[in-house]
C-alpha cells in the first residue's frame, strides 16, 4: 500500500509499505478521505529531520476487524478520533475521562490517515451515515471535536459577547458553535489577506471580522464588552486581549507555536484584579466524536463550506505547498479517496 512521508512542504514521498498483521482490537481502513490540520502545516513549514507518517482527520471504510472486534462491521463507514479514553483506567471510572491515563491512539501504532490504508484501535471509530455525508465531510469530525471541546472550555453562555482569535477550520466551527449556543455579539480577529476565511465567518456568525493587520486591537471599539475568548492564534497572541475583556472573563486558547512565538506574557497585576481566567484546551483524548458527527449530518455545521479543496493521495506535495502558500485561497484542504 502507499503511504505518505514528510520532511517539509517542498519533500514529501510516498513509499509502498507493506500491511502489518492486524492486532486484537484493531480494525483496518480503507482511507476515504483525510484532511490536513493546522498542525500538519505547522509541521510542513518548520520541517523535519527525518521523513514523517502524518494525518490525522481520517474517514474510511472498515476492510478487516482484529480479534474481539464485535461492535464495528467489514464495509461500514466511519471516521476516526485521533484519541479516546480507555474507559477502564481510575480517571475514566470517576467521570474525568479527559485526564486518561491510558489514551487509545492510531499516533501509537505509528499508523496515519495520508495513505491507501491504516489500521486504528477500534475503539476509536465513529460511525457515520454515508447517504448524507461525504467522506471529506465526514472527515472534518475530528477538528470539529476539537472546536467543541474548545467551546466547553470556554464556558460560553447566551448573551455572551464572544472574540474568537483566528479564521482557521477550528476557529471558525467555534464561532458556528457559539452563535448556536446563543452568543451576543461575536468578533472574530484574521488578516485582511484570507478574504475566504474572514466571509465564512460572517457566514458562520460573526458580527464582525477585524482585520488586525490594518486596525489595532488594542484600538478598536467593540461597543460592547468581551466576556469571553477563543483563541486558536499562536500563545504570544493573547497578551493583546487581556487589557480588553470584561471583569471576570475567561480566555480558552489551543494554538500552537514553535520557540518565540509560544511565550506570552501579560500584566499580572491587572490579570488578578479583573479576575480572568486562563484555561488550556487540548481534546486528546476526544470527547464529543459523536456530538460532531451529528452536527455535521444534522448541517447545523455546514462542512461542505469549509472543504475548499480537494487532491489525490499522488497530488498531495501540492495540496500541502498550497496549504502552507496560498492561505487566501484555501479554507480545508482534504486528500480523498487515498
Amino acid at each position: 500500500m502507499l503511504a505518505a512521508y514528510m520532511k517539509s512542504a517542498e519533500d514529501i514521498i510516498l513509499r509502498e509499505d507493506s500491511p502489518r498483521v492486524l492486532g486484537a482490537g484493531q480494525i483496518r481502513l480503507k482511507v476515504l478521505a483525510s484532511g490536513i490540520c493546522g498542525t500538519d502545516i505547522l509541521a510542513a513549514r518548520t520541517g523535519s529531520a527525518d521523513y514523517q507518517p502524518f494525518g490525522h482527520e481520517v474517514a474510511g471504510e472498515i476492510m478487516e476487524l482484529g480479534e474481539g472486534v464485535t461492535t464495528l462491521e467489514v464495509g461500514e463507514q466511519v471516521v476516526l478520533d485521533s484519541a479516546t479514553p480507555c474507559g477502564f483506567c481510575k480517571m475514566c471510572k470517576n467521570t474525568e475521562q479527559e485526564l486518561c491515563t491510558d489514551i487509545q491512539s492510531f499516533f501509537f501504532l505509528n499508523s496515519f490517515g495520508m495513505a491507501e490504508e491504516m489500521i486504528a484501535p477500534a475503539i476509536s471509530a465513529i460511525a457515520y451515515d454515508s447517504s448524507r455525508l461525504s467522506p471529506a465531510v465526514a472527515s472534518l469530525q475530528e477538528p470539529l471535536g476539537v472546536a467543541l471541546d474548545v467551546v466547553r472550555v470556554a464556558a460560553i453562555r447566551p448573551g455572551d459577547n464572544v472574540l474568537v482569535m483566528g479564521p482557521g477550520p477550528i476557529g471558525l466551527m467555534a464561532t458556528k458553535l457559539a452563535r448556536l449556543g446563543g452568543a451576543g455579539k461575536i468578533f472574530v480577529t484574521a488578516l485582511s489577506a484570507t478574504a475566504k476565511r474572514n466571509q465564512l465567518a460572517l457566514e458562520y456568525g460573526a458580527d464582525e471580522v477585524i482585520e488586525v493587520d490594518r486596525v489595532s486591537l488594542a484600538d478598536y471599539d467593540f461597543g460592547c464588552s468581551i466576556e469571553r475568548v477563543v483563541s486558536t492564534t499562536p500563545p504570544s497572541t493573547l497578551e493583546t486581549v487581556i487589557p480588553l475583556v470584561a471583569k471576570g472573563a475567561i480566555i480558552a486558547f489551543i494554538g500552537l507555536a514553535h520557540e518565540d512565538g509560544a511565550l506570552m506574557s501579560f500584566q499580572a497585576n491587572a490579570f488578578h484584579f479583573k479576575k480572568i481566567q486562563l484555561r488550556a484546551s487540548f481534546a486528546s483524548p476526544a470527547l464529543y466524536g459523536p456530538k460532531a458527527v451529528e452536527l455535521l449530518t444534522s448541517g447545523k455545521i455546514d462542512g461542505s463550506k469549509l472543504v475548499s479543496h480537494t487532491f489525490a493521495l499522488k497530488d498531495l506535495k501540492s495540496a500541502m505547498e498550497m496549504a502552507v502558500n496560498e492561505p487566501a485561497e484555501t479554507v480545508k484542504l482534504v486528500i480523498e479517496a487515498c
